[in-house]
């Protein structure tokens, strides 16, 4: 955005543009500019990859800012991988509106195709040598599409759908802009190529933990401190310049640092000063807020920081992107770990509601303003792409002006011995009314699995008894295949391998990918009491070596209790079961070979914690019991215990008969690094737990393996989400079960 004039930027999803073969002037200088760039139509507003099928649209700007040029013309050849749509032959204004159409024929207007070249004359002012079918035209500053009058922002334009499959790479470069200076010999930019991936659209991982890896800029949070303006960053390229906040400033090219953007002569932290507003807003416009590392609301985020009163506000990086199209963020990233889903994810806000300029050159608190939509006047909508490697995997889609935040991001997947990867964000618009918008929360995190483990994660074993324990591991992707047992006899201080590594082969489940293991069975001792176990998985073999790169949650650790149940029983417990009918509850169960004497007591609980006996039955020969509790209440737990003739015993597990028969949610509330939450439910089974924010965006998702009664469950991947609503959801058949929680700090 210029002091007088408010800059345009493009309405779709995927755009890129490069500009090169300018002179080395300051960027306010440079009278023409050029850029090839395309935009991702199917994706629209909601961003994401190119996948096979998707419609982009191939543009090529060109923008004079001062002065004339002749015999201008844009040349292209269709991108492989692609097939041309037609009758897509246009010319855009800077926001993609249609400017001009024409037919796919040679000779009868400014646009044609022959084969799979494309070509448009360029120039439309019919007072002043306009182009025609057989002629290149002319293009001033003060021709249209105008922006403010004092410059003309022209895009070339066609269509074409994706045909290459996954894997595959389309390069949107090549292709030309002729013109030509007054006096001078004809010119012609030939574009560079700029290469983008056909790549599955994975989203948003659902259970992003461990550290982020971006490493720099204090992990994308940009910091905090009490001076509005922080300095520069060397994250930042040189296409931009450091600026601090003045009433016309950060300019066009320009970007700050800042925990207050409101402007340095009328300090504010209010967001509620009309517009415009010179006294108060950057260019009389730019909203005025805080960042959004830590905000109680994400969408909101902070409002702007008091740098008066406090001592300490958070940090964001706000561009004020133009013309050129540069990287606005960089980064080298290494340490990664080999063949492993990433989630690549930033958060990011559009800072201006009132910086459209239409294509007569009329701004949005013009008379006779034409908006981008209706009742919309913020003009063309930011757009970043995310490049790995010189590759474009990712884009928004348009920013629209809300009034707040918004994450974005994908999946990437290593290499299987990438270990680093440079990240940029492309600011990926030619300039015009617009194109403002803040960056703060960048993150590189793992999407790792959930592991559950059987029976419990702290199981009651009788003295002498077999012990089986295993584990659920479930994932997004279907690469954590690898893993092995540890054991601690210390209280989790050290750990040590049990058993040798082996591969899992996980199955779809239609919500994850996940397999079961088992650990050896083996005979409880006394002095197995108080060891723990835990499974540790990774996606290849050299991770699971790895502590880098492998995956063992706190939360998914067995620790055995071994209690004296006097003289083992040689019988066991196959099934207990139970049933509410007609009032009365019936609670049966099987057991195993019976080869002593035993008596089976019922023992029934109103609250799962004390039981009393109401009954008992002597051994049969069948192996199966039956026992029907006459005078129920409301809510009974039951377990059955098994007493032999040596008086050593073992109990079965609880089950609960309910007159309401339903699953209920017991939550903590409010939480703060960790969320206990207590589930009871009335019959046996495997229900999906999720957590999510008020936009009901997934950051939580977990497989509950439920056995008939109450249990106890802790979130510990809670720590580092900010403060703020939350929502704890069971999904039970075709019930959804929804507590709101609150985290505090």
């Amino acid at each position: 955005m210029k002091i007088n004039a408010l800059r345009c930027f493009f309405p779709y999803a995927l755009v890129l543009l490069f500009l090169f073969n300018i002179p080395f002037l300051s960027n306010a200088q440079a009278n023409i500019d050029f850029g090839k760039s395309y935009i991702n139509v199917t994706k629209g507003v909601s961003g994401g990859t190119v996948e096979p099928g998707d419609l982009l649209e191939i543009r090529a700007s060109l923008v004079v800012k001062s002065g004339t040029y002749d015999s201008c013309a844009f040349f292209d050849v269709l991108p492989t991988g692609t097939s041309y749509i037609s009758n897509t032959i246009r010319i855009l204004t800077n926001e993609g509106k249609i400017y001009k159409q024409f037919t796919d024929a040679a000779n009868d207007d400014e646009g044609s195709i022959a084969g799979s070249n494309i070509r448009i004359n360029l120039g439309f002012n019919q007072s002043s040598a306009p182009a025609t079918a057989f002629r290149r035209g002319r293009v001033a500053n003060t021709h249209k599409p105008s922006f403010y009058g004092s410059t003309c922002i022209m895009i070339a334009s066609y269509r074409v759908q994706v045909t290459a499959f996954y894997g595959a790479t389309i390069s949107i470069g090549g292709g030309s802009i002729s013109y030509k200076p007054s006096g001078s010999v004809l010119a012609t930019i030939n574009f560079p190529a700029r290469t983008i991936a056909v790549f599955k659209n994975y989203g948003i991982c659902t259970n992003t933990v461990g550290t982020n890896s971006l490493g720099t800029e204090f992990n994308g949070t940009f910091g905090s401190g009490k001076p509005r303006n922080r300095g520069t960053s060397a994250n930042v390229p040189m296409g931009y310049t450091y600026a601090t906040f003045t009433s016309n400033s950060p300019q066009d090219y320009y970007y700050g640092v800042a925990n207050n953007t409101s402007i340095n002569t009328g300090y504010t932290t209010s967001n509620t000063w009309p517009k415009p507003d010179a006294a108060h807003r950057v260019f009389g416009v730019w909203d005025v807020i805080g960042d959004h590392t830590g905000a109680s609301n994400p969408l909101t985020g902070n409002a702007a920081a008091d740098t008066v009163n406090n001592n300490n506000g958070g940090y964001m990086l706000v561009i004020n992107a133009a013309y050129r199209i540069d990287s606005a963020f960089q980064q080298t990233i290494s340490g990664l770990c080999p063949n492993t889903y990433y989630e690549i994810s930033c958060w990011v806000r559009n800072i201006c509601s009132r910086c459209g300029c239409d294509s007569n050159g009329v701004g949005a608190s013009g008379a006779g303003y034409i908006p981008t939509a209706a009742n919309d006047s913020s003009g063309v909508y930011p757009n970043l792409s995310f490049n790995v490697n010189g590759i474009d995997y990712y884009t928004t889609g348009n920013l629209q002006y809300t009034g707040q935040w918004v994450k974005k991001g994908f999946t990437f997947l290593t290499g299987t011995t990438q270990t680093s990867f440079t990240l940029k964000f492309f600011n990926n618009a030619p300039g015009g009314g617009g194109n403002d918008w803040a960056l703060d929360d960048i993150s590189v995190a793992t999407c790792s699995p959930d592991l559950t483990f059987t029976p419990s994660n702290n199981p009651t074993i009788c003295k002498g008894n077999t012990i089986s324990i295993g584990c659920i591991i479930k994932s997004y992707f279907p690469n954590y295949t690898n893993y092995k047992w540890q054991k601690s006899t210390d209280n989790g201080t050290t750990w040590n391998d049990l058993t040798t590594p082996a591969v899992g082969t996980p199955t779809w489940t239609g919500s994850d990918w996940q397999y079961s293991v088992s650990y050896p069975t083996f005979v409880a001792n006394a002095s197995d009491s108080g060891n723990k176990y835990r499974i540790v998985v990774a996606t290849t073999a050299a991770n699971l070596s790895d502590p880098n790169c492998s995956i063992s949650l706190t939360t998914s650790i067995i620790t055995l209790s071994v209690i004296d149940c006097s003289m083992p029983l040689a019988t066991n417990f196959l099934s207990v079961n139970g049933v509410r009918q007609s009032g009365f509850n019936k609670i049966y169960w099987s057991t195993s070979e019976e080869t002593n004497p035993a008596v089976y007591i019922v023992e029934r609980s109103n609250d799962g914690r004390n039981y009393n006996p109401i009954g008992s039955i002597h051994q049969s020969n069948n192996n199966r019991y039956e026992w029907i509790d006459s005078f129920p209440v409301a809510k009974n737990y039951y377990r059955v215990k098994m007493v032999g003739d040596n008086s050593s015993y073992k109990y079965s597990r609880v089950i609960l008969l309910s007159k309401e028969m339903s699953t209920k949610l017991n939550v903590q509330n409010p939480f703060n690094d960790k969320l206990l939450f207590e589930v009871e439910t009335p019959f046996d089974i495997s229900v999906p737990a999720y957590l999510s924010d008020i936009t009901g965006r997934i950051i939580l998702k977990k497989q509950l393996n439920l056995n008939q009664g109450t249990q106890q469950f802790l979130l510990t991947e809670t720590t580092t989400l900010p403060i703020g609503t939350y929502y704890l959801q069971l999904q039970v058949g075709s019930e959804l079960i929804t507590k709101k929680v609150l985290k505090t700090f």
